[in-house]
């Protein structure tokens, strides 16, 4: 990405020891450390998924700051498209 984050997970390169990434360009590693970080995220944020996908996009720290979505179109954006997939393939609407 343009702000630095690597593989198919899209992490930074500041989370790689947290999330047990030796190589963020394996795919095994890479998904592994972003279900992680999620996992994460999730608990940070009382399980509320839209506010780990922001804080996934944005970073937490924003999250905190709003504690809402930021808004930021990129993020608003990122969390409605993850969430229409998320909805279909969980069969809620």
């Amino acid at each position: 990405s343009g702000k630095g984050a690597m593989g198919l997970m899209q992490i930074m390169p500041d989370n790689f020891n947290e999330l047990k990434i030796n190589d963020p360009f394996n795919p095994q590693e890479n998904i592994l450390g972003g279900t992680r970080y999620l996992k994460i995220l999730m608990k940070r944020f009382d399980g509320k998924l839209p506010l780990a996908l922001a804080a996934y996009n944005a970073g937490p720290s924003v999250v905190d700051r709003y504690r809402r979505i930021p808004p930021y179109t990129e993020t608003e954006n990122y969390v409605k498209r993850v969430m229409i997939f998320y909805n279909q393939l969980s069969g809620t609407r």
